[in-house]
């Protein structure tokens, strides 16, 4: 009997660490998830929400991989949500009925219900508001702020 209350017990005690383990993991991920999205830009991007044609090359051929959303963009880079990762280096197409540009994955991290991939324009893809107008741009310092209250 003394062994089974012992055992209870030591779950209660091992269930209690857990929790703390947990709470712990789950700090160190947030502050890791913080530093991870500090702005490194050195232009301003602007928020956009419009649907682009991805390509991606392998050694030899472009090959298409599907719809993505084109979320913010900037002269020499983009951002763009999908559904599947594409791996760092990988050359990308976009491709926009008004619009094509190339470039480079710089990152992919998954988040909330996708995968957001970073794209470092070519020198010959950098983008305009005259080149493309993406739908619903926006220029988030233009955005007011809540009032506090």
């Amino acid at each position: 009997m003394r062994q089974i209350q012992n055992q209870g017990s030591d779950k209660g005690e091992m269930a209690g660490n857990l929790a703390k383990l947990a709470s712990i993991l789950s700090r160190a991920d947030g502050a890791k998830k913080q530093a991870s999205f500090q702005d490194r830009r050195s232009e301003q991007r602007l928020w956009c929400s419009d649907l682009v044609k991805i390509w991606w090359k392998d050694e030899t051929r472009w090959k298409r991989r599907g719809l993505g959303v084109l979320e913010d963009i900037s002269p020499s880079g983009a951002c763009i949500q999908m559904e599947e990762p594409l791996p760092k280096g990988c050359r990308i197409r976009l491709k926009h009925p008004e619009w094509k540009v190339e470039g480079e994955v710089r990152y992919c991290v998954f988040r909330d219900e996708g995968y957001f991939l970073g794209l470092l324009l070519d020198e010959d893809s950098k983008w305009s508001k005259k080149a493309f107008q993406p739908k619903h741009l926006i220029d988030p310092a233009k955005v007011p702020q809540p009032k506090k209250k």
